[in-house]
């Protein structure tokens, strides 16, 4: 008797579906219970969350307040937490700041979603109503933003927000490093390294002009300082490698052994030594001092390098090669027999330093700037750096589009507001969706209000009243509702509402759910 294929015969037995509704229903409350994990860290006073998990035999403990962090984890056991990961890792890439917000607003738009399907609205009927209101709302982003002028250090409240994290000697670095980093008024963020060293305090944080290695001189008797720097980079090994395919014809000189005695042995080895040194040749006729290289490098090569007063580094890391290549415009060459002058790089001074027990190499006088990170715990220097990282970040935003909206969740009120205005202009299901998307806009002043130790909901009253009677700058602040609190950059908030949106509308055209327990789940290193 034939076999007759069904179509549940096709999917494997190991994989769990799940389709139409409760897939919606599943993906949306997955995705509001990951979101809401974030929501006690929003505002300076946000609440920090204690991580702990097992990576083989070692327990890792962290303790932060990073949304991506914590997302992370959670993207572990939660399917649909990590799109919304993903989406808040876009978010900072783009704008630095806001994430946060960005993973309360979406948690709420979702939570409002499963409300408007509990009521018979269609998903597409939902998609279409957010889609209005976020066009809507970043027409009133554009309407109430302003240009913020000149761009000083003080703008870096939008990242501090009150916090004291970043101290005015740190606000003077970061303005620093910006401007060191920028070429023809655009910021290159390849051009800005950190190196963390835990102990002392954050204030004894200090900005390195140049690129710093953790690496040493290949050769001990190489000089520990350089000035005048005319840099080669290579990410090949130089001179005659052991193993070298080549096809018939190709390669600087065709071989063929054919040896009988010692002496011919040592001919041998004298015209080997010559061809390793071929490429060395070329260092010297473009005057070349510094050599950084991907590879190992032989030790007849060492021994010629440092004759020749070159100062070399071997098995350099690839980044570390791009970004000295970045910040002093040097091309990575493959073998230095194709060096070229215009593939040197050029800086001011190299010299050896050690950082507790490693030992570094620092270039100066180019375009690189180094952040050396202090503090009392690892949490803390990594906090440290990601305030750091938002607000180069921030002040790149401000260099692109400097108009800038009050903070402290009064944009957010403000578009509440019109948006709630703007639904009575239509008479369809679509009403009920923008009214539901102006509502979720006010959960960020929620949570404002509510890790600041307020009422919610006297907040948000007194807040509301004020911006009907036409003070569209208030915010939530931490002993109620005041007047210009802080300010954002406009790019921040349009990158916050729009990518929220598409989120929100990609989770609901997920209509079926395949997981496969096949596959073995491995935490992330």
């Amino acid at each position: 008797m034939q076999n007759i294929i069904t179509p549940k015969s096709v999917i494997s037995k190991n994989i769990e579906r799940k389709t139409g509704k409760d897939v919606w229903r599943d993906n949306l409350r997955l995705a509001v219970f990951a979101a809401d994990k974030i929501r006690s860290t929003l505002g300076p006073k946000g609440a920090y969350k204690l991580i702990s998990y097992s990576r083989g035999p070692e327990q890792v403990v962290k303790v932060t307040k990073d949304a991506i962090a914590i997302l992370d984890e959670l993207a572990i056991l939660y399917p649909p937490a990590v799109v919304v990961a993903e989406a808040a890792k876009m978010h900072r890439d783009e704008a630095g700041d806001g994430v946060a917000s960005f993973v309360v607003f979406l948690s709420a738009l979702l939570r409002n979603a499963d409300e408007l399907l509990n009521m018979k609205i269609h998903p597409n009927t939902i998609i279409h109503g957010y889609y209005l209101a976020h066009q809507q709302a970043l027409k009133i982003i554009d309407k109430q933003a302003k240009p913020l002028g000149i761009v000083t250090s003080d703008v870096l409240d939008i990242v501090d927000t009150k916090r004291g994290l970043l101290t005015p000697q740190t606000r003077t670095m970061i303005m620093e490093a910006y401007r060191s980093a920028s070429r023809q008024g655009k910021f290159d963020k390849d051009n800005v390294r950190f190196i963390k060293k835990p102990g002392c305090c954050r204030e004894e944080s200090a900005l390195i002009k140049g690129v710093v290695l953790k690496k040493e001189k290949s050769h001990p008797n190489m000089p520990d300082r350089l000035k005048a720097l005319r840099i080669a980079i290579t990410s090949e090994k130089p001179g005659i490698n052991r193993l070298e395919l080549k096809m018939k014809g190709e390669g600087p000189t065709q071989i063929r052994l054919n040896i009988k005695s010692a002496d011919q042995l040592a001919a041998y080895k004298e015209a080997e030594n010559k061809l390793k040194l071929e490429p060395l040749k070329k260092l010297a006729l473009h005057k070349v001092n510094v050599l950084l290289c991907e590879q190992l490098l032989d030790a007849n090569l060492k021994d010629r390098l440092v004759a020749d007063g070159v100062f070399a580094m071997e098995r350099v890391d690839k980044k570390d090669t791009e970004a000295v290549a970045k910040a002093t415009g040097a091309r990575i060459v493959g073998q230095l027999s194709e060096l070229a002058e215009e593939d040197l790089g050029a800086a001011d001074e190299l010299h050896i330093e050690q950082i507790g027990l490693e030992k570094t190499v620092t270039i100066q006088g180019c375009r690189g700037t180094t952040f050396m990170l202090r503090g009392t715990t690892p949490q803390s220097i990594d906090e440290l750096e990601g305030a750091i990282r938002s607000s180069l970040t921030v002040l790149k935003l401000l260099g692109d589009d400097s108009r800038v909206l009050p903070g402290g969740g009064a944009t957010e009120t403000e578009m509440a507001q019109e948006l709630k205005q703007y639904a009575k202009s239509f008479a369809g299901r679509e009403q009920v969706a923008i009214e539901f998307f102006a509502d979720a806009l006010m959960e960020c002043p929620r949570c404002l209000a509510e890790n600041y130790g307020l009422n919610p909901v006297d907040t948000l009253i007194e807040l509301g009243n004020r911006h009907a009677n036409g003070f569209c700058n208030c915010g939530v602040a931490e002993h109620g509702c005041e007047d210009n609190v802080c300010l954002e950059p406009a790019r921040v908030k349009r990158s916050i509402i729009r990518r929220a949106y598409e989120v929100s509308a990609l989770m609901l055209r997920i209509d079926e759910l395949l997981i496969s327990k096949e596959i073995a789940k491995f935490h992330k290193k």
